[in-house]
């Protein structure tokens, strides 16, 4: 894949509902943010930027050797954000990576695989990793978001049909897990943030149910590699209890 083709993009705000100042929160004597950045640009196949929302993350970002763009506090999700954040390219890029800034541990190897997926197949809008769980290990946690696809008997690659936070699907011993990182094309990222946002995405707090809603191809791809998350200050000594055993 030619390096300008796509382009990774980290969003970051401050005022996180949950964790107050969360992706300045320090993990192990470096910034959330940073430790994310820091991962993504390892890979060195696409460029990476980091949208933010205030002076003081843009600071920290390019103190650390990171590229940042200054997005308007107001936008009301982190998809807009790199939206913006896009918008503000020279290199107008046909893929675009949505990583998540509060995700510090993730499985490098699967941002190639979503963008290849995009590369072999037009009909697919948008790619996201998924990883299989036991029941007993989250069903019913509401922070946990499930996925149902085709093809998820088979551990194999499809077109998701539902994502929830209610136990799903009935009646097996294991779910497939929703892991927040998304490959767009640029034009369907340019279609999604111009829809209205739908009832089914407004009642599960699930923004991908927008895109199901209004016909977009979400392709579903079963991963087994690790990903750690903050969502609030106990997930700090997970992440850094990973760190010291790796």
């Amino acid at each position: 894949m030619n390096k300008n083709s796509a382009v990774i993009i980290i969003p970051a705000r401050l005022n996180s509902s949950r964790f107050k100042r969360k992706v300045l929160a320090e993990i192990s004597g470096k910034p959330l943010i940073i430790r994310v950045l820091e991962q993504a640009k390892s890979l060195d196949f696409c460029e990476c930027y980091v949208a933010c929302c205030s002076e003081e993350i843009k600071e920290v970002v390019e103190n650390y050797g990171g590229k940042a763009i200054l997005t308007d506090p107001e936008l009301p999700s982190g998809t807009d954000r790199i939206f913006a954040a896009s918008k503000t390219l020279h290199e107008k890029q046909k893929f675009i990576i949505n990583l998540q800034g509060d995700n510090p541990i993730f499985d490098e190897s699967i941002l190639p695989i979503l963008l290849n997926i995009l590369e072999h197949d037009e009909t697919i809008d948008i790619a996201t990793p998924v990883t299989l769980k036991k029941q007993e290990n989250g069903m019913n946690d509401p922070n946990i978001v499930k996925v149902v696809f085709n093809n998820m008997e088979s551990e194999k690659p499809g077109r998701a049909l539902y994502f929830s936070r209610n136990a799903m699907p009935h009646g097996t011993d294991y779910f497939y897990a929703h892991i927040g990182i998304y490959a767009y094309r640029a034009d369907a990222l340019s279609k999604f943030v111009s829809l209205k946002p739908t009832y089914l995405e407004q009642t599960e707090r699930l923004e991908q149910l927008r895109a199901l809603q209004h016909g977009m191809n979400i392709c579903a791809i079963p991963t087994c590699g690790t990903y750690l998350s903050v969502d609030t200050e106990n997930d700090i000594n997970s992440v850094e209890e990973f760190l010291y055993n790796n």
